[in-house]
């Protein structure tokens, strides 16, 4: 069977004034990704027009076991926690594909 990629994807509504040290955080975050064994291919971070606390980041992994094994490194939670600090709701999560519309 042909291993599919797996995403993350989270919401994160950061407490007010704390915007730029939340981008800052997710910065960090996207570096020690990077430097993982099987790191993802991407990541990114937007932010909504309407509200400028409101963020959502994304990003393709090779596999759902590649993500199990970022969640196990010890310094996830570290730096999950570093961005949840600053925020009133996190809400990361593990998604696939479902449809592709062309």
């Amino acid at each position: 069977m042909e291993e599919e990629t797996a995403y993350t994807l989270a919401l994160w509504r950061v407490k007010e004034g704390s915007e730029a040290e939340f981008v800052e955080a997710w910065k960090d975050l996207s570096d020690y990704f990077l430097n993982l064994p099987n790191p993802p291919g991407t990541g990114t971070l937007v932010g909504s027009v309407e509200d400028p606390r409101l963020f959502y980041s994304f990003g393709p992994w090779g596999s759902l076991e590649d993500i199990q094994m970022m969640r196990s490194d010890p310094r996830t939670p570290e730096m999950m926690g570093k961005l949840s600090a600053l925020c009133e709701e996190a809400k990361p999560g593990t998604f696939r594909v479902v449809l592709t519309a062309p």
